[in-house]
């Protein structure tokens, strides 16, 4: 697929020309946007993106929030299964991140560092 490239939420154009991705760098883009979509967010489709429940908050939950960052990176059909999630506080700087090794549908290994999650 081809896509728009987003950095931080942003299009980017450069030469007053759209800059576009693909590749795996365009299903890392998808990735992250699920990542960073609160469940319910998107008015178009309610069951895009992560539960935040026990992401972050006073009932945060890292076992219960590995199981939705699962569930929500299930909506994308062309990664198959992940095999690793990585919580990530950084206290001093107040934010949680994930980094991620996923297996796509062709069968080949793809990893996502340090995708902020905190700010969705």
């Amino acid at each position: 697929m081809r896509a728009p490239k987003l950095v931080d939420g942003d299009l980017v154009f450069e030469n007053n020309e759209w800059i576009f991705v693909e590749g795996d760098e365009e299903l890392a883009q998808s990735v992250e946007d699920v990542l960073q979509t609160r469940k319910g967010e998107f008015f178009l489709e309610a069951e895009h993106g992560l539960s935040y429940d026990h992401l972050l908050g006073k009932r945060a939950d890292q076992a219960e929030a590995r199981d939705d960052i699962i569930e929500a990176i299930s909506q994308e059909n062309r990664i198959q299964s992940v095999t690793d999630v990585r919580i990530i506080d950084d206290k001093g700087k107040r934010n949680r991140s994930v980094s991620l090794a996923l297996e796509k549908e062709d069968g080949t290994k793809m990893a996502l560092r340090e995708v902020p999650v905190d700010a969705g």
